[in-house]
């Protein structure tokens, strides 16, 4: 099987300037927001986004995830996107990062939830993106060994409740 990446590219003129712009073409899950109580601290921002070769749709119905970074073992690992079909009655919570008001770095991971927004289990991967590890550059300009991809979420951890003050 050819893995290739997906991506639609349109061509827009500008007066004179022919720009160009990729989007994504992916069916993609329905979508909930995070709760601030997903939301844990941590110490570092993620490296930029890995590239990723996204696999043939594996059936009509299936829908892509994006990959993400996720905070492990007090550093980032990329669990990388996947097609699933998605179950009854549930959405997906994108992972989300960001830079509370005193400066402390939060993020909540992608979550499966139902309609009501109870965490739930996520569904079997059809397909996972192929994806180079290894060395990555951060904002800053300086290179980070942000360690192995992961195939699947870890189990969350039973943890305190947090909030963005």
């Amino acid at each position: 099987m050819i893995r290739r990446a997906v991506a639609v590219c349109v061509l827009s003129l500008a007066g004179a300037l022919g720009v160009t712009s990729c989007a994504h073409s992916v069916p993609h899950p329905p979508y909930v927001g995070q709760p601030t109580s997903a939301l844990v601290r941590v110490d570092v921002p993620p490296p930029p986004a890995r590239v990723e070769l996204v696999p043939d749709v594996p059936s009509p119905s299936a829908v892509w995830v994006d990959g993400e970074w996720i905070w492990r073992r007090e550093r980032w690992a990329w669990l990388p996107g996947r097609w699933v079909e998605v179950p009854d009655g549930v959405a997906f919570s994108p992972w989300v990062f960001l830079r509370g008001p005193d400066g402390r770095l939060w993020v909540a991971p992608g979550v499966w939830r139902t309609l009501a927004g109870t965490p739930v289990d996520p569904p079997a991967s059809l397909a996972v993106a192929s994806v180079e590890t290894g060395v990555v550059v951060t904002a800053d300009g300086a290179t980070e060994i942000t360690g192995p991809s992961v195939r699947q979420r870890p189990r969350p951890v039973a943890s305190a409740s947090s909030s963005v003050r």
